[in-house]
């Protein structure tokens, strides 16, 4: 029997029922038991057993997919073409951007540690861009700036403090001397 075939329940249940009732209808024609063909009740056993294991069988669905890229089609093949030279294009520039970036960056610390030392010559300046070749040199001269701007800060703060703390004492002074004239 193929595992194909499915037989529905209802049918095997029929069948059993259809044996049972023969096996009633037939007159019992001595006292010793009758020998009884079982042959196929054994075949339709055979097979519910067939069909209870095909249903409590698990299916698996599979679905596979596959994607196809024809580059026979000159459309997609100029399309994808067009594409890989503009990433490559947008690569470079981004590229060369950052170059250029790079290079405001360090005119700008130049231009602040020059700043920080008041004037500068020709040899500090050549000095300077050989110090711009190294990373660690770098790092050293960005410290020294922004340590020199934090304190620059600080004592703006404080000029600016004292000079607001001078002109509360005059407008004391010139109140105590205007309640004195009174």
């Amino acid at each position: 029997m193929s595992n194909n075939t499915k037989m529905d329940t209802s049918e095997v249940f029929a069948m059993f029922e259809t044996i049972n009732s023969k096996l009633d209808k037939q007159p019992n024609k001595s006292a010793e038991p009758a020998q009884i063909d079982l042959s196929a009740v054994n075949a339709l056993t055979e097979r519910f057993e067939d069909v209870v294991a095909e249903i409590r069988k698990p299916t698996k669905v599979e679905n596979y997919y596959r994607h196809t890229i024809d580059i026979g089609s000159s459309k997609v093949f100029l399309s994808m073409v067009i594409m890989v030279l503009v990433i490559l294009g947008l690569s470079y520039t981004i590229g060369e951007q950052r170059k250029i970036i790079s290079q405001y960056r360090d005119n700008d610390l130049k231009y602040r540690y020059i700043k920080m030392h008041g004037q500068t010559d020709e040899e500090n300046l050549y000095r300077l861009e050989r110090q711009f070749k190294y990373n660690d040199s770098i790092k050293i001269i960005r410290k020294q700036v922004e340590r020199y701007e934090e304190l620059a800060r600080e004592q703006a703060e404080m000029i600016e403090r004292a000079k607001r703390n001078n002109e509360q004492a005059d407008k004391i002074l010139k109140e105590v001397e205007s309640l004195k004239n009174k």
